[in-house]
């Protein structure tokens, strides 16, 4: 089994990572404002979207640093390995830094359609979210593709991982900003869960999405511990993993169409 770590010095890696610690450069940054700023926007704090956001590509980065090392390295620095990377890089700097000049004007970044350029910004938003969605996608191609005899379930758990995940986010993300146009099915101002924000009273697809997202994360992660502690049973349990997610998924987005939250009051 080829291990996570330690990263190659290579420029897939190091712009991933670069990219990953300019994120939490940014939640250094705006962190203050979180305790400093009483302004409130769809009754959350002003800047707890772009904290999040800053967060989660942090993550995001993180995750697909380490799981490139299981291209081969001429794969992994390829020409079309790096027109990817550009690509990722340039739509991420784009979303946080839209989602951040949003919040520092007490303005909505997702669903407005208020202004011309907010219109504007927000269709560049999707296209953006789309490539950072899709790009781990045809990495997890580029692993399957790779013909190297590591039958280890954390590749096959980071295979599925970057395969699933962005069909899960396309499908929930997709329906919120293109069919329903809200995160919410019925009016979600009020109380929220702690730290994530999710409503509480009423239907709220970001459980869903958070779920389907973080199977990059996660399948890769059960691979690594089942490889260590059940070996006979590691691949098996990815499966039944990636299984639980796309049910937990599923159960979730229809119970934000339902007009139920996660945890009511």
């Amino acid at each position: 089994m080829r291990s996570a770590l330690p990263l190659a010095d290579d420029e897939t890696t190091r712009a991933w990572l670069t990219v990953a610690s300019f994120m939490m450069a940014v939640v250094v940054v705006l962190t203050p404002g979180a305790f400093y700023d009483p302004r409130l926007l769809s009754g959350a704090d002003v800047w707890a979207k772009p904290l999040k956001f800053a967060l989660s590509l942090a993550l995001h980065f993180i995750t697909l640093a380490i799981l490139a090392q299981l291209l081969r390295p001429e794969v992994r620095t390829d020409r079309s390995m790096s027109r990817l990377v550009r690509v990722s890089v340039a739509a991420a700097l784009f979303e946080i830094a839209y989602i951040a000049f949003q919040a520092a004007r007490g303005r909505p970044s997702h669903f407005n359609f208020d202004t011309p350029f907010e219109t504007g910004m927000y269709a560049l938003m999707g296209i953006g979210a789309t490539s950072l969605v899709v790009i781990p996608f045809l990495l997890g191609l580029r692993i399957h593709r790779q013909r190297d005899g590591d039958r280890s379930a954390y590749r096959l758990g980071a295979m599925v991982g970057l395969l699933l995940a962005p069909i899960l986010t396309l499908v929930v993300a997709g329906y919120m900003s293109g069919v329903a146009y809200d995160r919410w099915v019925g009016d979600g101002v009020g109380a929220s869960i702690p730290l994530l924000g999710w409503s509480r009273v009423a239907g709220d697809f970001r459980p869903a999405h958070f779920i389907g997202l973080h199977a990059m994360q996660v399948l890769p992660l059960v691979g690594w511990i089942a490889d260590r502690t059940a070996p006979a049973q590691a691949r098996r349990i990815v499966w039944l993993s990636a299984v639980l997610m796309v049910v937990t998924t599923i159960a979730l987005f229809a119970q934000a169409l339902a007009g139920q939250p996660l945890w009511p009051l």
